[in-house]
């Protein structure tokens, strides 16, 4: 069973908590917070919540406050905040909006007006995230780009990213549950969205021909040193938000590969290894590199959950994937690359305490 969204209520009334709790209660896991400092505590103590609803007057630290607290740091910035109120003044909201919260429910509280923004916001943050990941993979692809010219390989791997990106933009199916029933121009908007969604899903179609047909042209296989290929480690360092340890032994040998290839299984590796821990309280992934026995190993580990046991013998086949916008393409390629280099790959999972990824190579011969 996939785990309830959490949502967490902020509120110092009872009867206001008991409401929202009951119209949230079937659909989502709720948690309650009856003060600003209690939320605090929770939010940056515990396991952190998908969506805030926050009341404004609360007796010691309001709403406000408690907002722009959670607006100001880094780990918690990204939880939409929907205020929950009786003030309705425009200035009042502007001022809520202004500081970071996404929508504003005024009371007395309509319960099919609260499952409709909560659902609404879920959906727009989780959009939101998949396209700056996608963003984040293309910016690491352009970068390559300018350093390999593997036009095979580099078709592929895009494809895949953009193909998130489509995704990422069916948000547009919102569009007409936003337009009001008697807009003289609804028919016409609906057609427009039907063209666009119609466009996205042959964009899809396009994206995985290429992934399928594409994924080992381009330039020849050379010898080169080790760590220029761990740059793309270096560049997702920089937005991880947790804790990346490098273990990179010294004088390692060159290997004979396709370099923009490697890059790539890196790349995938580690981005599964920050999607495994996203709910984690604390974050860690290992990288280390090493020479032995005639190979040079390269392992990616996360404390995450692990992979379940059902999952494990499938996450190398094509196509084969737990993730909602996922292609099934990523672990297949990586898969493909390393036997296509006569390497080994090779994975150790425990549940509750992580994945292991190691991969490895052979030394090039003198």
């Amino acid at each position: 069973m996939p785990e309830k969204v959490r949502i967490l209520v902020v509120d110092d009334t009872p009867s206001n908590i008991k409401i929202l709790a009951s119209i949230l209660q079937d659909e989502y896991s709720v948690s309650i917070a009856t003060n600003g400092q209690d939320c605090l505590d929770l939010v940056l103590n515990q396991q952190p919540p998908h969506l805030i609803l926050l009341d404004i007057m609360m007796p010691g630290m309001d709403g406000y406050e408690v907002c722009r607290r959670l607006k100001e740091d880094k780990k918690t910035r990204d939880i939409p905040i929907i205020f929950v109120t009786d003030m309705t003044e425009v200035e009042n909201e502007t001022r809520g909006l202004e500081m970071g919260a996404v929508d504003y429910i005024t009371k007395p509280i309509s319960p099919p007006i609260v499952l409709a923004r909560v659902k609404n916001h879920l959906l727009l943050k989780k959009q939101h995230d998949a396209l700056k990941e996608s963003i984040s993979l293309m910016e690491h692809e352009a970068e390559i780009l300018q350093q390999k010219a593997e036009l095979g390989i580099q078709a592929g791997g895009l494809a895949h990213d953009i193909n998130n990106i489509l995704a990422a933009c069916l948000i547009v199916e919102m569009i007409p549950d936003m337009i009001p029933g008697d807009s003289p121009r609804k028919g016409e908007i609906n057609e427009f969205v039907d063209i666009a969604v119609e466009s996205v899903h042959l964009g899809t179609e396009v994206c995985r021909g290429y992934t399928s047909y594409l994924r080992d042209i381009g330039s020849e296989a050379r010898v080169q040193p080790v760590l220029p290929l761990l740059q793309p480690i270096d560049m997702y360092s920089r937005k991880f938000r947790g804790d990346l340890k490098k273990d990179f032994a010294d004088n390692l040998p060159d290997i004979h590969c396709k370099g923009y290839q490697i890059k790539r299984v890196l790349v995938n590796l580690f981005s599964n290894a920050s999607q495994a821990i996203d709910n984690q309280r604390e974050q860690v992934i290992e990288v280390k590199v090493w020479s032995a026995d005639g190979m040079v190993h390269f392992s990616v580990k996360d404390n995450g959950q692990g992979i379940p046991d059902d999952v494990l013998p499938n996450i190398f086949k094509e196509r084969f994937t737990t993730k909602e916008t996922g292609t099934g393409l990523g672990l297949f390629m990586v898969k493909e690359i390393i036997d296509n280099h006569q390497g080994i790959i090779e994975v150790d999972t425990k549940a509750g305490e992580g994945t292991v990824f190691t991969i490895s190579l052979p030394i090039a011969e003198n």
